[in-house]
């Protein structure tokens, strides 16, 4: 029970996280910027799925 709380948690943090990054300003960035902010919204993205698989079972 208590790893389906943390989970929840965990995934509100994600979904948060991935939130700020979604309504980022992206102009003025390098290519580099670009990039490296659209791996770590990948891998959120990633983590939120995985997460709402443990907490739907």
């Amino acid at each position: 029970m208590t790893d389906r709380v943390q989970a929840k948690q965990e995934l509100k943090l994600c979904c948060d996280e991935l939130s700020k990054y979604q309504t980022l300003s992206r102009t003025g960035l390098t290519r580099g910027e670009l990039i490296a902010i659209d791996g770590i919204m990948i891998k959120l993205k990633e983590r939120i799925g995985n997460l709402k698989l443990v907490i739907n079972d």
